[in-house]
C-alpha cells in the first residue's frame, strides 16, 4: 500500500499527515488521547511513538471501529 494524504482533528486542532493503512503520521500534539477523527471518521489509538528527529507522531490505528457491536454469539457458517 502506498501513503495518502490525510486530514486528521486531534480535539479542537485540525492537522494534515499521511496514513498507510493503520498506519498515521502527524505533527507532534502533547494531548492525543484514545482515539482521534482521520477522514471524518473516528478512529481508537493501538499506540504511537514520537520521532524527536522531525518532532512528528508515528501512529498504529486499531483496525476495531468504535462502534460498540454486538455479537449475536452464533457461530459463523462454513463451507465444507
Amino acid at each position: 500500500m502506498s501513503w495518502h494524504e490525510a486530514v486528521v482533528k486531534v480535539g479542537d486542532t485540525r492537522l494534515s499527515g499521511v496514513i498507510n493503512d493503520c498506519l498515521l503520521q502527524i505533527p507532534y500534539v502533547e494531548d492525543l488521547g484514545k482515539s482521534i477523527n482521520v477522514n471524518g471518521k473516528d478512529r481508537n489509538i493501538e499506540s504511537f511513538m514520537v520521532d524527536h528527529r522531525d518532532n512528528i507522531l508515528k501512529i498504529v490505528l486499531a483496525k476495531a471501529s468504535l462502534k460498540k457491536e454486538k455479537s449475536d454469539d452464533k457461530p459463523t457458517k462454513r463451507s465444507d
